[in-house]
């Protein structure tokens, strides 16, 4: 078997979502419970035919559906000590968008960068700094600038790489269907807490 690591058999998925091999490989990582969230949410998107880029511009539309459906007097209510409330997750995905938006310059304009990672945890000392309907704006604004500069991309660009510390070396693509992973698990979370508190 060649050899494979999540960077790898995610991207052999772009080209051939049945390639046995890759499929192989990593029903056996997530049996194990190895990668990320975002790279087994990834994997899940690939697998099912999902259009990555169509997934990444439908979020914020899709979170502010969720919001507007709850309404704007649950989204500070933690569904349980220790978890975020829906207003905590809008600016964690704000604010992740911040985040890869730098990554995805650096993949384009660098040769082979070391790509930052970071704890999101400690950000969220700063989610009081503006209302949540601004952070939600952030989101939209950042979001629909990384689809248009997705959709502007050659094959060839899509392919130069970045190393983020706790990845290893992934191809803009696959850190593009990983960040859509994450937005499905976060979106899941973020109707998961509305539901809680009602």
């Amino acid at each position: 078997m060649t050899s494979m690591d999540w960077a790898t058999a995610l991207d052999r998925l772009f080209d051939q979502p049945n390639d046995p091999e890759a499929r192989t490989w990593l029903e056996g990582a997530v049996a194990a419970g190895t990668g990320t969230p975002g790279q087994r949410r990834a994997y899940d998107l690939l697998v099912a035919g999902q259009d990555v880029i169509e997934l990444l511009d439908a979020l914020p539309e899709a979170v502010a559906q969720a919001v507007a459906k709850a309404g704007a007097d649950r989204l500070t209510i933690s569904p349980a000590p220790g978890e975020w409330s829906a207003s905590q997750l809008i600016h964690h995905l704000a604010d992740n968008e911040a985040v890869n938006a730098v990554r995805i310059r650096s993949i384009l304009t660098e040769d082979t960068p070391t790509i930052f990672g970071y704890d999101s945890d400690p950000w969220s000392r700063f989610y009081g700094v503006e209302p949540w309907e601004h952070a939600l704006e952030r989101l939209r604004c950042a979001r629909r600038n990384t689809v248009a500069l997705a959709r502007s991309l050659s094959a060839e660009e899509m392919d130069r790489r970045g190393v983020l510390s706790y990845r290893g070396a992934e191809s803009l693509r696959v850190l593009l269907a990983v960040l859509a992973g994450h937005d499905r698990d976060h979106l899941n979370q973020l109707e998961s807490t509305l539901t809680a508190t009602r």
